[in-house]
């Protein structure tokens, strides 16, 4: 039976790269998205690469959706991967702005659900012989300079700190949890900025990272890394590999 890859906000965007990257290593999908059609859009496409996915739409954040994703992968054997990819800004308006609920849930969707979902898999990778947790973080949580969504870059920087806090799991459950926290990524909106961009403005940005080498830090990842391990990536250079 094929290894079992759940990847959250599968549907689109960078998920759908990470999603289509690891279907052609070999992974089964269970591609999540609150987004029904873009997770079915997506799996279908995997289908018709003669590749197996299945398509879940659930909330990360909501505590029944994480036990039926969990459970969707049990069905196909795993799960053997988590790719925590889903996330977001808050809509039309950041913090101080925007009220208490709407930041607050920002920071569920990028820190306080990919904890819950973590926490569930733990025990089915270990029964299964063991495992493999990808935290997608960003590099909004790197760094000391001013940032345009403060509840984004606080739970981007959780999820960086949580990653390398558990590193001991690959000894307690046999799963390695490891982080990527990539800049600016080169996927179809950030093209559409860059081109609203004046020429001194792009001078001065660095360059988009393109979606593919994403996928290949994750792969190399999943082959090689330790866990507690986290990986920065700057458009322009080489990923900078912080291990334990």
């Amino acid at each position: 039976m094929a290894r079992t890859a759940i990847v959250t906000g599968g549907g689109s965007g960078l998920g759908r790269e990470i999603s289509l990257g690891l279907a052609h290593a070999g992974y089964g999908i269970v591609v999540v998205d609150r987004d029904e059609s873009a997770a079915h859009a997506c799996a279908s496409s995997i289908g018709e690469h003669g590749l197996s996915a299945q398509a879940l739409r659930a909330d990360v954040r909501v505590p029944e959706d994480v036990t039926g994703i969990v459970a969707a992968a049990q069905r196909l054997g795993g799960p053997h991967v988590l790719v925590n990819n889903a996330g977001g800004w808050t809509p039309q308006r950041q913090y101080p702005q925007a009220e208490a609920a709407e930041w607050a849930a920002t920071i569920n969707l990028n820190l306080i659900a990919p904890m819950l979902l973590s926490q569930h898999v733990l025990g089915p990778m270990r029964e299964q012989g063991g495992g493999a947790i990808i935290n997608i973080a960003s590099s909004g949580g790197i760094g000391f300079e001013p940032y345009g969504s403060p509840e984004y870059g606080a739970a981007k920087a959780g999820l960086i700190r949580f990653t390398a806090s558990l590193a001991g799991l690959a000894s307690s459950h046999g799963v390695r949890m490891m982080c990527v926290a990539p800049d600016w990524i080169g996927l179809s909106r950030a093209h559409a900025q860059w081109e609203r961009m004046s020429a001194p403005e792009r001078s001065a940005s660095r360059p988009l990272i393109p979606p593919a080498d994403v996928v290949a830090v994750i792969l190399e990842l999943l082959r090689t890394g330790s866990g507690g391990t986290v990986v920065e990536m700057w458009g322009g250079d080489q990923p900078i590999v912080h291990s334990p």
